[in-house]
């Protein structure tokens, strides 16, 4: 009788083991079903200027060919350009993106973003982001240059786009385009400068380049794009109440969209796209491939 009891004992215990494996094993599936989805990948590409001849190319200028393998290449692996405002009606508002979002920007609206790079977006049916400095668009609209070599775009031209649906127009500010010997690298904060005079000084600079745009297309940037990328821990704050809703820097990395903390949207990151390699070496940085 002691027998039966001490084997009956042994085989409960062997069932509430097994039914304690069976509630973990329940309770770790649980917690793999509940898991954060991945964040969206958001690669983007950053040039500059564009020329034909490939001696005058190099870190910040590509070959008109090597922009359109380029083009051809994204296309190809299934990326979908979208633009900076598609963005942020994506994280602010839950608009939908494409699958495999990718953008294509231009810094400081040389005229080859006009003459170069729109016929090839409409050749792929593609969209790009350029970002356009103010001082420089207001001199060759009166100088009437369109040397491609060096020339920026004029104001109509701007206009034509911004009115257009392959380039978006972003805020590259009126005239901080410049490292100077007064210690102001592009946008950021001086030594000694207190907060009042660089939110005044930022105001002033990037204020004028939103009216500006504003009064010469009928369209105001949502976005700043930092000269050289320089920034400074107050920026953020002083481009929000600006109104600015995404900054767009230098530093590489692909960036994951997130629409709960959306400080990221405030220091997003760009590959630069130099001459001298080829698509697939230079997308491979951002794992496209």
């Amino acid at each position: 009788m002691v027998l039966k009891l001490k084997y009956g004992f042994l085989y409960l215990a062997l069932c509430f083991a097994v039914a304690v494996m069976g509630i973990a094993k329940l309770g770790t599936a649980a917690v793999k079903t509940a898991a954060v989805p991945e964040k969206t990948a958001l690669p983007i590409v950053m040039y500059h200027q564009i020329t034909k001849n490939s001696a005058r190319a190099g870190k910040y200028c590509v070959t008109l060919s090597e922009l359109e393998n380029d083009l051809a290449y994204l296309k190809e692996k299934g990326y979908n350009t979208i633009t900076v405002g598609q963005l942020i009606d994506h994280v602010y508002d839950a608009q939908p993106l494409p699958e495999n979002p990718v953008i294509i920007t231009f810094d400081d609206g040389y005229e080859t973003v006009y003459s170069y790079l729109l016929p090839l977006l409409e050749k792929y049916d593609m969209c790009a982001v350029a970002s356009v400095v103010g001082a420089y668009a207001d001199l060759f609209t009166q100088l009437d240059d369109h040397t491609l070599s060096y020339s920026y775009m004029n104001w109509q031209e701007i206009s034509e786009l911004a009115n257009g649906n392959r380039i978006e127009i972003q805020n590259h500010s009126y005239d901080l385009h410049k490292l100077n010997n007064s210690g102001r690298n592009g946008a950021k904060k001086v030594s000694g400068e207190s907060v009042h005079e660089y939110s005044a000084f930022l105001n002033y600079d990037l204020g004028k380049m939103q009216s500006l745009t504003e009064e010469k297309t009928g369209y105001r940037p949502k976005a700043f794009t930092y000269p050289y990328g320089c920034y400074s821990k107050e920026s953020k704050d002083i481009l929000k109440s600006m109104g600015f809703e995404a900054a767009l820097v230098c530093e590489e990395r692909v960036n994951y969209i997130d629409t709960e903390n959306t400080d990221w949207m405030y220091r997003i990151g760009r590959f630069n796209r130099p001459h001298g390699i080829s698509s697939a070496e230079f997308f491979a940085k951002m794992n496209i491939g």
